[in-house]
């Protein structure tokens, strides 16, 4: 068992992560983050590429700053991941992506306490 799995089997809080490396997140503060006002539409926007924060405002109607803070607590969690890319203007600009391909959510904090009856 990997150190990411027995953390994400001793705390109830912390979920499992499918993605290239296994990691543990913040279980409570991701569901807390999803259920605010446009953070579904803005990981719709990002779906697999690095976005643009204009982009991504553009497309869900959401104001920058409201894009600007879930993005800010979607990377803070480990969900995204802050990439530069170069815009028209030969500049280079912050993009979002997303690093999560699921997040495996716990609903009982000890398998073995329920498979015993307990």
């Amino acid at each position: 068992m990997s150190d990411s799995e027995s953390a994400s089997r001793s705390d109830p809080a912390l979920g499992a992560v499918s993605s290239e490396t296994e990691r543990s997140i913040d279980i409570d503060a991701l569901l807390t983050v999803l259920a605010e006002e446009y953070t579904t539409e803005i990981l719709a926007a990002v779906g697999t590429g690095s976005v643009p924060a204009r982009e991504i405002a553009d497309e869900t109607g959401a104001s920058r700053p409201t894009v600007y803070r879930r993005l800010n607590r979607l990377e803070a969690i480990g969900v995204l991941e802050t990439t530069m890319v170069p815009s028209p203007g030969g500049q280079r600009r912050q993009a979002f992506e997303l690093v999560l391909e699921e997040v495996e959510v716990p609903l009982v904090a000890d398998v073995d306490a329920v498979a015993d009856g307990s």
